[in-house]
């Protein structure tokens, strides 16, 4: 399996920042023209009523979370989006990261479009917030929830063991 695990820090030569998310990830060289697909972790620390765009207002509990993605036109620009406090509320996600805090960011190499394959693996082990960030697809969700951090860790760590050892995907994980 082939694993890579950083921290932001690595890339001070390139650090960036958005806001107050350091997106320094984005420059390097290997990453900015990568694509495939991607896992945003994050944590909603209390209770809270969110406006998600067409899905409305919706309860998230507090506790934390694991939003599937994919970025075949490359990593790069998609992910400064996500990451940008800024940014022009496009999908059910932009408007969930302005409430929640990022933890890690998970990118999947790869040139094929799994990321409905790794919602459905995610959905046999976490709890989906139904139709969110999954209305061009027949997916449940793309969004997930675990009351417990370990829990989620797992799940994703064994979904995407999944897809690397039937896919060949290269997998990387920053933690923000």
């Amino acid at each position: 399996m082939q694993y890579n695990t950083a921290t932001i820090s690595q890339f001070n030569n390139s650090m960036e920042t958005i806001n107050t998310y350091s997106t320094a990830l984005l420059d390097n060289s290997n990453i900015c023209t990568a694509k495939g697909i991607y896992i945003i972790i994050m944590k909603l620390d209390t209770e809270r009523k969110i406006h998600t765009g067409r899905l409305g207002v919706l309860n998230f509990p507090g506790g934390y979370y694991a939003y599937i993605g994919s970025a075949l036109g490359g990593f790069k620009s998609r992910i400064r989006h996500h990451l940008s406090k800024s940014k022009k509320l496009k999908w059910h996600i932009d408007y969930f990261l302005n409430e929640a805090r990022v933890l890690q960011i998970v990118l999947c190499i790869t040139e094929k479009q799994l990321e409905c394959v790794l919602a459905q693996a995610l959905n046999e082990h976490l709890i989906p917030v139904l139709h969110f960030g999954s209305s061009d697809c027949r997916c449940k969700s793309h969004l997930y929830f675990s009351s417990n951090e370990h829990d989620l860790s797992y799940s994703i760590n064994k979904s995407t063991a999944g897809l690397v050892s039937s896919y060949g995907i290269v997998k990387h994980i920053y933690n923000i």
